[in-house]
């Protein structure tokens, strides 16, 4: 696809394989993080309560109601949210709890569909973008800075060049389309348009999400459709690298995203960058996209970044979860004082 790339940068997840050779992280990887709602609550003080209210998109049957209620009482108790109640009121949904558990309370009602699709092209945010070269069987590839040494392997110099997933043809109509959007999205905005979050697997869409750089800029990212669904993901938990300190997301794959996975890692590595990436979807939002040079198997993948401990977990717990049945909206967050 001839669209538009940015000079790759340092990304945030690494990939593990039978042998663990390494990763770089650096960037943010909380995902949802800062996505809270402004209010004017205090979060000093246990006295302060506070009630998120959702809604769907659309009004929830009875019975896709009852499963997302279900899936955010399951994440409040993951997450130790004891005083935290969920509810229903009418066609939509009360999280009450402590103040100072605002940002939890909310993040109960994150979707939580996560995917792991090919990067088709890669724009820094308020950066001229730079012109894709023309591929050539000679030309060697572009490599960038989130593979380690223990992760690069040279590409023979008559590798074919492959794609992760199929793409739209180049000249298409398709891929016209796609790269007006491309052109046309606005990474400044933080909210991405539920048509963008909730873009078919088979489709090629659209997305933002961090650089990874440590300026924190914003880079906008074209994909290619869903090479592994997060419905695979059959683990996902909190865990601290010792030599570093910094805490990471690891999650396991069942054996048909194992597969997947594999596949999709030996299919990249033959391309160039950015083309040798594949993004970590969360719910529209681009959390991570590494580049690899091998394939990997073994049916693991570490997510990491400027984690915290609670960022990490609620992340874990999130994906462990499963996504929820429909989509939710925070409609307001109400602030209660205890007599």
């Amino acid at each position: 696809m001839s669209l538009p790339r940015a000079p790759h940068r340092a990304l945030l997840v690494c990939a593990v394989a039978v042998a663990l050779a390494g990763c770089s992280a650096s960037g943010s990887g909380s995902g949802a993080a800062g996505r809270s709602p402004g209010t004017s609550v205090s979060a000093s003080g246990d006295s302060r309560r506070t009630v998120v209210t959702f809604a769907g998109a659309s009004p929830l049957a009875a019975d896709p109601l009852r499963r997302t209620v279900d899936r955010m009482r399951a994440r409040a108790k993951a997450l130790g949210l004891k005083d935290a109640r969920v509810a229903t009121q009418g066609n939509e949904i009360t999280v009450t709890g402590r103040a100072a558990d605002l940002e939890q309370l909310t993040e109960l009602g994150m979707s939580g569909h996560l995917g792991f699709r090919p990067v088709l092209a890669e724009d820094v945010v308020g950066a001229a973008p730079t012109p894709t070269p023309t591929p050539s069987a000679s030309a060697a590839p572009t490599r960038g800075r989130a593979v380690t040494d223990g992760l690069r392997r040279p590409r023979a110099a008559d590798s074919p060049s492959a794609s992760a997933a199929p793409a739209p043809a180049q000249g298409s109509a398709e891929e016209a389309a796609l790269q007006a959007r491309f052109a046309a999205l606005d990474c400044s905005v933080r909210e991405r348009p539920a048509t963008e979050r909730e873009a078919a697997a088979r489709e090629s869409v659209v997305a933002c999400g961090s650089d990874g750089a440590a300026s924190g800029s914003r880079a906008k990212f074209a994909l290619g459709p869903t090479a592994v669904d997060g419905a695979h993901v059959s683990s996902a938990k909190a865990v601290k690298e010792p030599q570093t300190g910094t805490w990471r997301v690891r999650l396991d794959f069942d054996s048909v995203g194992a597969r997947q996975f594999s596949e999709v890692t030996r299919r990249l590595s033959l391309n160039a960058s950015p083309q040798n990436q594949f993004a970590i979807v969360l719910d529209g939002t681009v959390i991570s996209a590494p580049s690899v040079s091998q394939q990997l198997d073994g049916g693991t993948a570490e997510i990491s970044g400027s984690f915290t401990r609670e960022s990490a977990r609620q992340l874990a717990v999130t994906l462990r979860s499963g996504a929820l049945p429909a989509p939710l909206t925070v409609m307001s967050v109400t602030s209660l004082r205890h007599p």
